[in-house]
């Protein structure tokens, strides 16, 4: 199925406009993983890991089992924390610190 976006602003309307606008942010967002930075208040401050942008993404819409360093995945309209990306992600982490550690010996 092909979808086209008319982004030609010139002749739609402000209220297609602005659908259109949230449409395409949403299946940009159902492409995207995110990791979990920190938390600040309600929410937990995310990056995408495809464009390295940051974003807040409210407590409530995320697992409860989250935290710092757990990559989500966005599907079905709902954040799912990404256990086997979660923990590649620790073991490249523990790798390279232990591989800094070598090098400074």
């Amino acid at each position: 199925m092909n979808l086209e976006i008319n982004t030609n602003k010139t002749n739609i309307n402000p209220e297609a406009n602005n659908f259109s606008s949230e449409l395409t942010n949403y299946i940009n967002k159902t492409k995207s993983s995110f990791s979990i930075d920190r938390f600040e208040g309600e929410f937990a401050v995310c990056e995408n890991r495809e464009t390295g942008e940051f974003v807040n993404i409210p407590k409530s819409e995320l697992p409860e089992s989250c935290k710092p360093g757990s990559i989500l995945k966005f599907e079905n309209g709902k954040y799912i924390l990404d256990i086997e990306e979660t923990k590649k992600e620790q073991e490249n982490v523990k790798n390279m610190v232990s591989n800094l550690f070598k090098r400074k010996n």
